[in-house]
């Protein structure tokens, strides 16, 4: 019996347990960023001596994303949601893609590294928004969402800052054969759920 237990551990952490060092990696790095309040985004800012806050996510996103945390505070929380799932996406294509980790099926594999393209590109939206929002050119936000089923649960997506730039993401996303929902305005994505329904 114990043997059979003992194989059984085993064999669950060759399969699955790079996939929890890398959850557990990522979530003792958002513990860190926001310490001492934990992982409440909204807790943390406002809390902390501005320098702080700013290095933090400098160091860990970028200065543009540091400089939308200046500008917008909602709008910088919530785009986490974006710039997280491009980490998470793009450490699974970094390590089921060295060499000695390839005990992953090859389509997994693909699938990791074409989420990680397509987030990368929805980071670098992010990336944008402070100076979009600054400007003082007259732009004004239209600000956009979509669910996103993964990991047997439903992501909210966003914001993105007009609905091309949200269909765009979703589009590509439905062409790699995901389930994503219709875009629509910040705050009204709780309806069900369409899947594979473009804009």
């Amino acid at each position: 019996m114990i043997r059979l237990t003992g194989k059984a551990g085993s064999k669950f952490l060759e399969e699955k347990g790079p996939v929890v060092a890398i959850v557990s990696f990522m979530t003792f790095m958002s513990w860190m960023l926001f310490w001492p309040h934990g992982m409440s985004v909204s807790s943390a800012i406002g809390q902390e001596p501005e320098i702080t806050k700013y290095e933090k996510i400098k160091n860990s996103y970028s200065v543009q994303v540091a400089d939308l945390l200046r500008i917008d505070e909602d709008i910088f929380s919530r785009s986490l949601s974006i710039l997280d799932t491009q980490r998470f996406y793009c450490l699974l294509a970094e390590h089921f893609g060295m060499e000695e980790s390839r005990s992953l099926r090859p389509s997994s594999l693909l699938r990791y590294e074409a989420l990680c393209e397509v987030f990368a590109d929805a980071a670098s939206m992010v990336d944008t928004y402070a100076d979009r929002l600054n400007g003082g050119s007259g732009f004004y936000p239209e600000l956009h969402e979509f669910k996103f089923h993964s990991r047997e649960k439903e992501h909210v997506i966003g914001p993105f800052l007009s609905a091309e730039e949200c269909v765009e993401i979703v589009e590509r996303l439905l062409r790699l054969g995901e389930h994503a929902s219709r875009c629509s305005s910040y705050g009204v994505s709780g309806k069900p759920i369409l899947y594979g329904a473009l804009q």
